[in-house]
This record gives C-alpha cells, structure tokens and sequence, in this order.
C-alpha cells in the first residue's frame, strides 16, 4: 500500500487510542458492553419479515408477496416471523430478543442516502441530528474505560462514524496497523522528507510495544479474516475480536441489498436467511465465551418498504418498519403497535415509535449513560 499523507494521519488517529496496560483476554471483560450494529442496506421489507398475520388486509396488499400462514414462525395470534428466521426465532422463544415495531421519524425522506445519513446521525426530515449518534457517547466511554479503540466497522462503510476524530478503524486500518512493524526501513526512508512520519518514527519503540500488544491479542486464532464476506463471516469476526481482548465497544457490520423492487420473494428469503445465520453464529459464539449478557446485536436500515406490493413483484421505498434488538441482558418480546395496514398514507405505514428511542434505550440501559443526547425520546416502552 502506497504511504500517503492521508493514511498516515489515519493511522496517527488509530494509535492514539490504544492503550499500553497489558490485558489478559476475558480478564477484563466484565465490566465491558458490547453494541454490535447490523445495518440492512437498501432498505429490508419488515412487513415480510415480522408478519402481521392476523391481518386479513396483508394477503390482499400483497398478492404475490405474502407468505403463507402455515410457513409462518407465530409469535402471538396476530404475529409471525418469516420461516427464514429460524435462529432469531428461537432467540427470541428464549427471551433475548426484543422486536421493535413501528419504528420511524417524522416528515420521512425515501432517499437511500439521505435517510440513512439521518438514522446513523440521530436525525429527522427536518434536522440531520449533527455528528453520528454513537460520537458523543463514545467519547465519553473513552474517558472512563481503557479502550483499544471507540469502535469499529468490518464493511467498508464507516460513515456513521464519520464525525468523530480518532479512535474509529475499519478492517483495513488494523490491517495496516499489524503490519507495520514490518516495514520499519520503508518508513525510516521516508522519515527525511515527510514530519508527520519522523513523528511516527520518533515513536518507534511506543509504536511496536502497541503493535505487538494487539498481535498478542490475536494469536491463536483460528482462520482469522479482519475484513469482507458474508455476513456471517463479518459476525465471526467481530467475535474474534472481542474473545481475544480488543476493548472495543462499538462494531458495525452490514448486510445487503435489500433494495427489492422486483421479484422480491427469493432474494428477500435468501437475504434473510444470511441474516439468521450471522445472528446465529454471534449468539452461539458470545455465549461460549461469556459475553452475551454484556452485548446488544441491533438492526437498522434506512427505512422501511410499502405496503402494497408494485407491478413488478418487489415493494418500494417506505416508511415505517420494524427492528431486532438482541442480547442476553434484554427483557425480549414485542414491543410497539402492531402495523395498522387500514390506516396507510399513500400505500405507507405510518410510524408508531421514533426509532431515537432505541438509541436512548441503548445509551441508557446498555452503557449506563443516562445523560445522552437521546434524553428526550421516551423508551418506556421497550423495558
């Protein structure tokens, strides 16, 4: 990788946030939280993936769509999940997993990338919420905990990061970061003609005690992949990350395109199929090493999808849309009206719970930050 000045101020970020103190690997990680986010990229259709059955109004909006009843994993007498979603059924059958309904914002925007730029900022049709929801509360996290990093994304896309200085990595930053000792000549050639690399250089001997620190870390671990694939290979890794000591609170990985505005029916299935097993996978394996009372597992996506199907099959852009938050620690159920499928504005459910309850639940009831910049979305509902 060609050494820009870029990168190097990337990376200058990253090792300021690593801490020194020796960590043994589970020793530590009782007091640790985990929040790993699984962002539905395009858009999932959450009226085919918790299914309100009980409906009559359903199979009529959605001729070639709706999935039959008796396929369906029931809830209660009027919800059903889809038969993909074996692995969150049983989750949830074992109390761990909240589904959210309803969720959305006001004046909603049905652009892919304005909408998603406001759920990961905190905002709304009307103000875009500022830095990433997560900036503030990580900050203050950093300054009470011995933190590797704040947080960090195995997809490629980071934005809802984006606002925060330092402390935020992806897979290729560790990446670069592990193999940097190794290149201790090339970086000593450069160190005459560029500051900001004597300054690193200078560092040397801090710069490889942190390197072999978090190698040390990841010993031993088998088939270890930092960056790319499905999402059940993302899952396998954050798990990785997180059994072998890395003290990072925040993980962020993806799943997609759920942009489904033609022959939705197999591509959503196998979508959601992907879905369970990296749920699955985590679960299993943060259970193993005694962390899943300790961690949340969150969807998101940019918004929902209509309720009516179109005349290609598929569903377009929506607004209402329910979510899955998932953890050992939670108290699961249903939570949120059930979708009013009489009442739809322009073929539209209307959202029932703005979705920034959520972050104040998380905040507030995860990481024990009472004061956060959510205070004012009530999430009564969800405990």
């Amino acid at each position: 990788m060609t050494v820009t000045r870029r990168n190097l101020i990337n990376f200058a970020g990253a090792m300021s946030v690593f801490s020194l103190a020796p960590t043994s690997l589970l020793a530590t990680r009782a007091a640790s939280k985990f929040l790993i986010l699984v962002e539905l990229v395009g858009a999932n259709d959450g009226l085919n993936t918790v299914i309100p059955y009980g409906s009559k109004l359903y199979g009529r909006l959605r001729p070639s769509l709706a999935v039959e009843t008796k396929n369906l994993l029931k809830l209660d007498n009027h919800i059903g999940l889809h038969p993909a979603l074996k692995n969150i059924a049983r989750i949830y059958d074992a109390g761990d997993c909240k589904i959210v309904q309803g969720l959305g914002y006001p004046h909603p925007n049905l652009s892919h990338f304005r909408s998603i730029e406001l759920w990961e900022r905190g905002g709304d049709g009307k103000s875009d919420g500022g830095k990433g929801w997560l900036i503030e509360p990580l900050e203050v996290l950093a300054r009470d905990l011995s933190l590797d990093a704040k947080a960090m994304f195995l997809d490629g896309a980071g934005d809802i990061f984006a606002g925060g200085m330092n402390g935020y990595l992806s897979a290729s930053d560790l990446q670069m970061i592990m193999s940097t000792e190794s290149k201790d000549d090339s970086i000593s050639v450069l160190a005459s003609s560029n500051s900001l690399v004597s300054e690193l250089v200078q560092s040397r001997d801090e710069n490889r005690e942190i390197l072999n620190g978090i190698k040390a870390k990841l010993q031993g671990v088998s088939g270890y992949q930092l960056q790319g694939g499905n999402l059940e290979k993302q899952m396998d890794t954050v798990c990785n990350l997180i059994e072998r000591g890395l003290n990072i609170p925040v993980f962020k990985v993806s799943l997609g395109s759920f942009d489904t505005h033609e022959d939705q029916y197999w591509d959503h299935k196998k979508l959601l199929e992907e879905l369970d097993s990296g749920i699955e996978v985590a679960a299993r394996r943060l259970q193993q090493f005694g962390v899943w009372d300790d961690t949340i597992i969150m969807t998101y996506s940019e918004f929902g999808r209509r309720a009516k199907e179109n005349g290609s099959r598929g569903t377009d852009h929506g607004m209402a849309a329910p979510h899955f938050v998932i953890g050992g620690g939670i108290k699961g159920g249903i939570y949120g009206d059930y979708p009013q499928l009489g009442l739809l504005e322009k073929d539209n459910l209307q959202f029932s719970l703005d979705y920034r309850s959520i972050y104040n639940f998380v905040l507030s009831e995860h990481f024990g930050l009472q004061k956060n910049p959510f205070n004012s979305y009530n999430f009564d509902t969800l405990i």
